[in-house]
């Protein structure tokens, strides 16, 4: 299954070593939370640094970079191109471009990035530049407008000024448009232009692997504790608004002559598009007294589904802002369901 997120959600829970005498650890209390998911969480504010790109000549690099402050400045998120420090974000251009007659064909995917260098999510835009703009000099002026000010009032000192809006940027403002309302979603998280946006749904499927009843115990777990953080559960309706979580267990003895013996246990945690895509995975580990799951899981169930899904919510909520659905509904509204 192709990878799209793997590098954002890998996560691996070493397992527990296992003493030489005494009480064994309480299997997966504290597995997984030894990550922190707010790694992969949105600060609430702060500053956006664009950087200019390769593989562009260097006035139409810089272009595109202040073209894309310019708009997310519009968007009511400050940002700035004209420096190479600070930031709250980064966000970076990766670009493919091919000449075409008269001009150049542009596919750039923007990666927004944290100032320790972890990415937080992507958007891509796609146009053409002509030759004029392709090789446009490299403007030598300060950025356009503070960033700090509203767009209407630079508008207005613009007009009082009589500074007309240079054709320049209409080309590359429309190129950045789309991608720059995707970023301002992805930093603010201001989902008042998707109220009427469907729910993500999480479908508990193919848990498979363990004996007992551990994979419907297992599934059971994570539902109820999903359910309690207003995340909806769907195992019936799978479409388009869905995203398939599930788990392969295995269970063996530890063959290393240890008194009492114990098993290992294992689970890998799948995170899917409906079509099979995989988003991402996580694997926890730990031990237990031999034979203790060969029917009955009870507490392991809940402590291990507790573990992983304190883990894997802030992917999911990364998920559900690229997918632009809802990621949570009130209790109100899951009581309706």
């Amino acid at each position: 299954m192709k990878s799209i997120l793997r590098s954002l959600v890998l996560f691996v829970v070493t397992a527990v070593p296992l003493a030489a005498c005494g009480d064994l650890p309480r299997p997966f209390e504290g597995a997984g939370r030894e990550g922190d998911p707010s790694l992969l969480e949105l600060r609430d504010t702060g500053t956006v640094r664009v950087e200019t790109g390769d593989d562009l000549p260097e006035g139409a690099s810089a272009h595109l970079a202040r073209a894309m402050a310019r708009a997310l400045r519009n968007r009511d998120i400050p940002a700035y191109s004209d420096s190479n420090i600070g930031g709250s974000y980064i966000l970076r251009p990766n670009i493919e471009a091919s000449l075409i007659e008269n001009g150049a064909k542009l596919d750039v995917t923007w990666v927004l990035m944290r100032p320790d260098g972890l990415a937080i999510d992507t958007t891509r835009s796609v146009g053409e530049l002509s030759a004029q703009q392709w090789f446009a000099d490299n403007p030598t002026g300060p950025e356009e407008n503070n960033m700090a000010l509203p767009k209407e009032f630079v508008d207005k000192v613009r007009e009082l000024d009589g500074i007309k809006e240079d054709p320049m940027h209409l080309t590359y403002d429309g190129l950045v448009a789309q991608s720059a309302d995707q970023i301002a979603f992805m930093i603010t998280g201001d989902r008042s232009s998707f109220k009427a946006a469907p729910f993500m749904k999480i479908a508990l499927i193919d848990f498979a692997g363990a004996p007992g009843d551990g994979n419907t115990a297992l599934a059971r777990s994570a539902g109820a504790l999903l359910v309690s953080k207003g995340i909806l559960v769907d195992n019936k309706e799978i479409d388009e608004n869905s995203v398939i979580l599930s788990a392969t267990i295995d269970v063996a003895p530890i063959e290393n002559g240890q008194k009492p013996p114990v098993d290992k246990v294992a689970i890998e945690w799948v995170i899917m598009e409906a079509d099979g895509t995989e988003l991402g995975q996580m694997k926890q580990n730990n031990v237990v007294p031999h034979g203790s799951l060969d029917k009955y899981w009870g507490g392991v169930a809940s402590l291990a589904a507790q573990a992983a899904v304190e883990t894997l919510e802030g992917v999911l909520g990364q998920i559900a802002t690229r997918k632009k659905l809802q990621f949570r509904a009130d209790k109100k509204t899951l009581s309706a369901r």
